[in-house]
């Protein structure tokens, strides 16, 4: 998820190869799913760089933020084994 606009989003994704999942552009209102899931920097006008997993019933199981980097894809696949969600 991002404040950037959906064909912002696109590009991105199509330059990582794509991705086999949905982006959500944040648009407009600017931030305001990001604000909801408490992940908007009002300092930045951004979103801030996180992961987050929601179940089917829309319970957030996992949260996690991260200041540089990118996240450790064995974390995010442990988290989802424990609901039974990875392959």
């Amino acid at each position: 998820m991002s404040v950037d606009s959906s064909a912002v989003q696109k590009a991105f994704a199509d330059s990582l190869g794509g991705v086999p999942y949905p982006i959500l552009a944040d648009f407009h209102p600017k931030g305001r799913v990001s604000q909801l899931y408490d992940i908007y920097n009002e300092e930045r006008g951004t979103t801030r760089r996180a992961v987050i997993i929601v179940d089917k019933e829309g319970v957030i199981r996992f949260k996690r933020l991260y200041t540089q980097g990118i996240p450790d894809p064995q974390e995010i696949l442990a988290e989802l084994d424990k609901l039974g969600g990875a392959s």
